[in-house]
């Protein structure tokens, strides 16, 4: 198989159950608004999440970016593969054991950290965010295993379970929201996250049987691979706790904003999370081992083209993605959020967030995605760098804009930082390799932004008069559509509407681009072939 085959096949894999996961979690986070709306409840909930995920973002991404190295090292190295067993459960135990402190120590601490994370909270959803933080507070260590077997498989080229896990997360997570609802409030809410979080650690266990990677209750910890893990990974750790903090400062400073703010900020994040998950992320995903391994064998040139390309057909991707979320934000998210206890101010609200975060989608799956390029090169000092100057721009950008544009400011700071740490880590990478093929980036990326503003007005036109003149507003009077208004039919007609744009835009783009003569038409058009016929049974 060609390499573009098995990257195909890989990401056909990692897309398909993505997009399975990615209905399933829109469908949890409508249930959630619906049951709770952008409230007060919310608000401690999404609060209380701060830490849980927060530990996560720093130890599960440090286990499957430094980890994901050091594994494939030991298992295309022959005269290494004897000890990769060792270093398996040896760095699980070492990530198990210092999660479970962490954890421990959170209990008594609770209360202090919620001052710290909400200090706008009245005291009587301070009292519930400290009550919810304590139920959350098992997911530490459960997550931190979560991303240990990752890394694991991911690192052995297998990306199906790992791809797999948000499908129970997801249904476990909106059986236990409908619950709470009818009976137990948010705190019921925090339970079912935490088996949700459960969840997917036991999907990945089979997998990990079947590549004979049965426990072993070993912990070296002279290993050598362990102590130049631990080296590596603290530059990472303060890399990642760099971009954890933009959250966290978003949300304290929302806090002190309109009821419902931090509650806006987190919705419109799950809307940009759809071309995140559905596209970038697998991309990334399969890329990063395969960096990893041309790394190993030391064929640089293989290096430079998977890096190459993969910028490319993620500008490709996301360029007309952020274009059109920004023309449609307010039908995707009454489409998306608005019925139940999510009314329209609770819309307005998510709507302006989204419209401002959406700029800086490309810049932040470009970085992560450089990100990558140095952790495949063993280089954790400088994300690491690149990540400190993105936060203090954010916070420093947070501190003036909210002050002025209030929400909307939070947002744009949080794009315009990702767009600096993109330049910076460009920039220095250049430094090291000597050529990236920038010309030619900045050449193709130039075609596709064309080709993406051409596709927005197309979509801005039928939006705001090419379907009042095909007769579409006849069609919602019969329905009786009102945004959130709870009819099935006008939900339908929403969603069919929303169809007609996106499919128009999108058969509009892939015309510009053909005229445009956008090299990455046919890379596309291969890649999406050979992922069909990875889907189409075989006529044997």
């Amino acid at each position: 198989m060609t390499n573009q085959g098995r990257i195909a096949r890989a990401t056909a894999l990692v897309m398909g159950a993505t997009i399975l996961s990615k209905i399933m979690g829109f469908g949890r986070e409508a249930v959630l608004a619906a049951a709770f709306g952008a409230s007060a409840a919310t608000d401690a909930y999404l609060v209380a999440m701060i830490i849980p995920a927060l530990l996560f973002g720093l130890v599960g991404t440090t286990i499957t970016t430094v980890g994901i190295p050091f594994f494939s090292e030991y298992i295309h190295r022959p005269d290494k593969r004897s000890e990769l067993p060792v270093l398996i459960w040896t760095s699980f135990h070492a990530v198990t054991g210092a999660l479970l402190i962490i954890a421990l120590l959170g209990l008594p601490a609770a209360p202090w950290l919620v001052r710290i994370l909400a200090p706008g909270f009245a005291p009587e959803q301070a009292a519930l965010t400290t009550q919810l933080v304590r139920v959350l507070l098992p997911m530490v260590v459960i997550m931190g295993m979560v991303g240990w077997a990752q890394g694991v498989l991911n690192a052995h080229q297998h990306f199906a379970a790992p791809a797999f896990m948000g499908i129970p997360y997801n249904i476990i997570m909106i059986g236990g929201i409908l619950l709470a609802g009818a009976y137990g409030g948010i705190a019921g809410v925090a339970w079912a996250t935490v088996l949700a979080t459960v969840s997917q650690f036991l999907i990945q266990v089979p997998a990990l049987y079947r590549r004979r990677i049965s426990y072993r209750p070993v912990f070296n910890w002279r290993h050598p691979a362990l102590r130049k893990m631990l080296w590596l990974a603290g530059p990472v750790l303060i890399g990642v706790g760099a971009n954890q903090l933009n959250v966290i400062v978003d949300r304290m400073l929302a806090s002190g904003l309109a009821e419902g703010s931090i509650s806006a900020l987190n919705y419109a994040q799950r809307v940009l999370n759809l071309p995140q998950g559905l596209f970038a992320i697998p991309l990334i995903t399969v890329l990063y081992p395969t960096l990893t391994e041309r790394t190993a064998l030391e064929d640089s040139t293989g290096f430079l083209a998977g890096l190459s390309r993969g910028l490319r057909v993620l500008a490709f991707v996301l360029i007309p993605l952020t274009v059109g979320t920004m023309i449609l934000r307010e039908d995707l998210v009454q489409f998306i959020f608005q019925r139940g206890a999510f009314d329209a101010k609770d819309a307005g609200m998510t709507a302006v967030a989204l419209l401002f975060y959406t700029p800086g989608l490309l810049f932040l799956m470009w970085r992560e995605f450089l990100n990558r390029a140095f952790y495949a090169l063993q280089d954790t000092w400088t994300p690491m760098g690149t990540g400190l100057v993105a936060v203090a721009v954010n916070i420093a950008l947070n501190l003036i804009l909210v002050r002025y544009t209030g929400l909307a400011g939070l947002a744009l700071a949080t794009s315009a930082a990702a767009g600096v740490g993109c330049m910076l880590l460009f920039w220095l990478l250049r430094r090291r390799l000597g050529h990236i093929g920038g010309t030619a980036l900045v050449r193709e990326t130039g075609r596709i932004l064309a080709a993406s503003l051409l596709m927005g007005l197309l979509v801005w036109w039928l939006d705001v008069r090419g379907l009042a003149l095909m007769g579409w507003p006849f069609l919602e009077g019969l329905a009786g559509n009102s945004p959130g208004g709870g009819s099935l039919a006008g939900f339908v007609l929403q969603g069919l509407r929303l169809g007609v744009l996106i499919t128009a835009g999108g058969c509009f783009y892939f015309l510009s681009c053909w005229l445009l003569r956008v090299g990455e038409m046919s890379y596309a058009l291969n890649l999406a072939r050979n992922i069909f016929h990875r889907f189409r049974p075989a006529a044997r």
